[in-house]
């Protein structure tokens, strides 16, 4: 009668380690965790369920939030095995779960199985992992809502020249707020932030706050995509030009793209809604070209960068980058 609370690892059923395996294969009843993070690689979940020959139950927000009880019963008569995609613990998501089994009466043993998680595999940027500051979770904005609370949490870690990992939001079985007004119950396609919104997102926040905290053409930067993957992407470069990666490639090309949506538009009818629509997608299909498919991660490079930080970080630089001009003349970091 043990709930055992399983880190899955990075990409795919690979990376369960042999503890966790053996603890999900005894078990009366397997949950995946499905909304903080997904196994990258497709078909992963049915391969673990071939692995550990039972069924895997998706346990999506509501059921975390909503059921707890019905997984802590349970756990109370049987093994259970709460799996969550890279560490169960990096994050704060579920620790309440684990609370509420230790005080329940009788209490619920609780076994802890760590793995691998972004937390850890953020080494491969080069940049030690002694010289993170606070990590932060960047939310998709709209037009409604445009939370920039992480914003100091940046400014904070750049005032001791510290590191800051930049995770990007993640929304699986969401509700449009047209369908949640008119209570329909229907869920969007789900949607994971890319590199190229995280920096924009957060080099606007630092323009509308006028805090300079990351000007996008001083700032360095490495973007950690698919970690872990066989396909994983790193590449290093300022604010700019990793943005650029995924833009337009002059002016001239962004013109062309202009007139094409509005040949789009008059041709179908669209309105401003379908027009924002076909950007994003268009923005979207340009960024996973560039980094490939979701997760994607960034890391700002704090001041107290040292020069095998440099090195390191510096050979995944993109093409043309001012990677070592920027080391040098705004970040100090001689040789």
């Amino acid at each position: 009668m043990v709930l055992f609370v399983i880190g899955l690892g990075l990409a795919d059923e690979q990376d369960v380690t042999l503890r966790g395996l053996k603890a999900m294969q005894g078990s009366e009843r397997v949950y995946l965790e499905a909304y903080t993070s997904i196994f990258m690689a497709d078909g992963a979940v049915e391969r673990l369920q071939t692995q550990i020959g039972k069924e895997v139950r998706l346990a999506h927000r509501e059921v975390v939030e909503l059921e707890a009880d019905d997984i802590l019963e349970l756990a109370g008569t049987a093994d259970v095995s709460f799996c969550v995609v890279g560490d169960p613990l990096s994050a704060t998501t579920h620790t309440d779960l684990i609370l509420r089994a230790r005080n329940r009466s009788p209490p619920i043993p609780v076994k802890v199985i760590h793995n691998a998680s972004i937390m850890t595999a953020l080494a491969s940027s080069g940049l030690a992992a002694y010289n993170f500051g606070q990590t932060i979770s960047v939310p998709f904005w709209s037009e409604s809502w445009r939370p920039d609370s992480w914003l100091e949490r940046i400014g904070e870690n750049s005032k001791v020249g510290l590191h800051t990992l930049c995770l990007g939001d993640i929304k699986v079985r969401e509700q449009s707020e047209e369908d949640m007004a008119r209570g329909i119950q229907r869920y969007q396609a789900p949607r994971y932030m890319l590199i190229p919104q995280l920096i924009s997102q957060i080099t606007a926040a630092d323009t509308e706050h006028q805090t300079a905290y990351i000007p996008a053409d001083k700032t360095l930067a490495v973007a950690l995509c698919r970690m872990g993957a066989d396909d994983e992407v790193i590449l290093s470069g300022t604010l700019a030009e990793l943005l650029a990666l995924a833009s337009p490639a002059d002016e001239a090309a962004a013109q062309q793209e202009e007139d094409e949506d509005e040949a789009l538009a008059d041709e179908n009818g669209w309105g401003e809604k379908e027009v924002a629509k076909h950007k994003a997608q268009r923005a979207e299909e340009r960024a996973i070209k560039a980094y490939g498919k979701p997760l994607h991660s960034l890391v700002l490079v704090g001041k107290r960068l040292h020069p095998l930080e440099r090195d390191y970080a510096g050979m995944y630089k993109v093409p043309g980058s001012r990677w070592d001009e920027v080391t040098k003349e705004v970040y100090g970091c001689e040789s």
